[in-house]
């Protein structure tokens, strides 16, 4: 299972690769946890900045230095950074901050006064996990008109730093104020792409947290209902069934369950950070869940029979599957399967 700085690391090690233009471009290093120490200092050379990454890996320990940390790495920006070029910097932390001089309400002055208030400089503050106080930290990046954007688990890291570096490479003419970072389609060819079109030189650096906190295990994300939502455990007062294949749960505890959706499914049908699979969709590929029918029968829209009990049916359609009709699509997938493994 990887650390936390583990996952950091490798998500702004990918940030680098595919940002970057040696010789062109350059990038700084810095870690924080009571101090802020400068890891690296600005370099046109990416391989040196990947070797700076990496040497965090056994250093966490200490407290969580934010606010007078950020402030640090903009100074430094202000000393050693080329005036004539944008400035990006990308802030990551999993926690609070406990050990500043400064208030949030003056280091959010100080980053707006040296830094952000230059309409080509790009900051985003990466809080990830659930011990990060979104709300002070939304509340410090509207003082301080920088970006702050909340990751939910650290396996999602590399999601986020795609996304804002995306933003970047199609916006370095366009002021903070107009970017916005939110769910988009993007992949890092794209991102490769848009960097080798533009002329856009840049300075940027990546400020790590590297507190105690960022040494422990991360586990991988959990499973996702059909709607997208996160599943956890529940301990049901009664019986339940899977919504995807029907079985009656073993115990009154499902592993898999969503709240918002009243979803439960096997642990056979999920996967970490993925939506379960269902069994069959309705003719509108909607995922068909297994419902227990309250009372009589009920009609079968691919074989017209009436049938009682549980059945497949489509929350968003008039669409409902008995379990004959699923085995017999089934099955009529299996033998397309097979067929085409002994043509080839």
């Amino acid at each position: 299972m990887e650390t936390r700085i583990g996952c950091a690391i490798k998500a702004c090690n990918e940030f680098v690769k595919n940002l970057h233009r040696d010789e062109l471009d350059r990038g700084c290093v810095a870690s924080f946890n009571n101090t802020m120490v400068i890891r690296q200092s600005f370099t046109g050379d990416e391989m040196v900045i990947h070797r700076s990454l990496n040497r965090l890996i056994d250093i966490p320990d200490g407290g969580t230095r934010l606010y007078d940390s950020m402030v640090d790495i903009v100074r430094t920006f202000r000393r050693d950074g080329d005036r004539t070029r944008p400035w990006i910097l990308v802030v990551v932390t999993d926690g609070d901050d406990n050990s500043s001089y400064m208030s949030l309400e003056r280091a959010a002055n100080e980053v707006s006064q040296l830094f952000t208030r230059e309409s080509s400089n790009f900051l985003f503050v990466l809080g990830v996990g659930e011990s990060v106080d979104s709300t002070r930290m939304q509340e410090m990046a509207s003082k301080g008109n920088f970006i702050y954007i909340p990751v939910k688990y650290f396996s999602l890291l590399e999601y986020a730093f795609l996304t804002l570096a995306y933003q970047v490479s199609t916006s370095l003419s366009l002021s903070v104020s107009e970017l916005s970072v939110g769910n988009i389609s993007a992949t890092w060819t794209e991102v490769q792409r848009n960097r080798e079109l533009s002329r856009v030189a840049i300075d940027y650096a990546l400020l790590i947290d590297v507190s105690g906190s960022m040494n422990v295990n991360t586990p991988p994300p959990p499973p996702k209902c059909f709607a997208g939502h996160d599943l956890e455990e529940e301990r049901h007062g009664g019986d339940w069934w899977c919504d995807i294949c029907g079985e009656d749960g073993e115990t009154t505890i499902s592993q898999n369950h969503c709240n918002i959706c009243n979803f439960d499914a096997c642990s056979s049908h999920c996967e970490s950070g993925r939506k379960c699979t269902p069994k069959s969709y309705c003719r509108n590929s909607h995922p068909l869940i297994y419902m227990q029918y309250p009372k009589g029968a009920w009609l079968c829209n691919e074989c017209k029979r009436s049938f009682y009990g549980r059945r497949l049916r489509c929350h968003q359609c008039a669409y409902q599957m008995c379990s004959e009709c699923l085995e017999t699509e089934e099955l009529v997938t299996l033998m397309a399967g097979m067929s085409t493994y002994f043509r080839n």
